[in-house]
């Protein structure tokens, strides 16, 4: 590994020897066990309120798209959104995966957070999930009045796989002028399946996330056969990331994506989009995969300031 110094708070990622990427059924599986392991009682003692809504989908072999709603229960008026595309490298994750970050989201940026159970790899590979999170902003657009939500002020934003989709739907919305959307949130994001960058060669046995279930995740993801392998599915492909949303990028020091993060904020800048950037040298990948951690509560709540402050700037324009 790098001679990078890590955070001590994240030592109980570092596994010897490493397990790897092979079985998804196994690694889904091992997924919902660590958090069948937390506490997730207070979500029902909260002030939100969580709706649970069908999709319908546009792919005839798909009938709905499971979507979850956090809001206040005393939210007045259409609130502003987050389309929030959970993590799990394009193969894991679901409704649940990701519900505490959600529900800070909805609690203290007072806004409507909606999650997205997108159809997973490898046995939906791309455009499958991006298909599916497109036709969710569509949803909020077409029905914000019945759900409450402002589609003037619509973000989307994710981790790891899912800030690739949030990027991707960004990219979609602007080529089909589609809905309006008025901010990124990209935080820790795999943007580039050619793994070319110093990063992606430099950390093959960091902590949780490596070069290796890189590889896998884009394997998965793409097929084996990647040839012209469009910008949506890497959004660092994109030759124009001009008129895009404003974004706030969060990169981790420790990761094999921190420099595709740090090139893509680069050249939104260069194409005339703002960028707030926050690179964290001392955190891997999956360090929000520990919560408690000092580190992991004071992005969380720079997170919700972010948000705050870019509905409440979109507001005033």
């Amino acid at each position: 590994m790098s001679n990078l110094w890590m955070d001590p708070a994240f030592q109980s990622l570092v596994k010897e020897p490493r397990e790897g990427f092979k079985d998804v059924k196994v690694l889904r599986e091992a997924t919902v066990a660590a958090r069948q392991g937390t506490d997730s009682s207070w979500l029902s003692d909260s002030d939100l309120e969580i709706e649970d809504h069908d999709v319908s989908s546009s792919d005839e072999e798909k009938a709905v798209v499971p979507v979850r709603i956090y809001r206040r229960k005393n939210a007045e008026g259409l609130s502003p959104v987050l389309l929030y595309l959970h993590g799990g490298g394009f193969f894991c994750g679901d409704l649940f995966s990701e519900q505490m970050q959600c529900a800070q989201y909805a609690l203290n940026a007072w806004c409507a957070v909606v999650c997205v159970a997108y159809r997973l790899a490898p046995e939906d590979p791309f455009p499958a999930g991006l298909d599916d999170c497109y036709r969710t902003l569509e949803f909020l657009w077409d029905h914000s009045q019945e759900l409450r939500i402002d589609r003037n002020l619509i973000a989307v934003g994710g981790s790891s796989a899912g800030a690739n989709l949030a990027a991707a739907v960004a990219l979609l919305a602007r080529d089909r002028m589609g809905p309006k959307i008025c901010f990124q949130l990209l935080l820790i994001p795999a943007l580039d399946d050619r793994l070319e960058t110093d990063s992606a060669v430099q950390f093959t046995d960091t902590p949780d996330f490596g070069r290796s279930e890189a590889e896998v995740m884009w394997r998965w993801y793409l097929g084996d056969n990647r040839q012209d392998v469009s910008p949506y599915a890497a959004p660092a492909r994109a030759k124009d990331l001009s008129n895009l949303p404003a974004a706030y990028i969060l990169c981790a020091g420790l990761d094999p994506f921190r420099d595709e993060g740090l090139s893509y904020t680069n050249r939104l800048t260069e194409s005339g989009v703002a960028v707030e950037l926050h690179l964290v040298p001392s955190i891997p990948h999956g360090f929000a995969s520990i919560p408690s951690a000092p580190i992991s509560k004071r992005l969380l709540n720079e997170q919700v300031e972010v948000l705050r402050g870019a509905f409440a700037r979109e507001r005033s324009l």
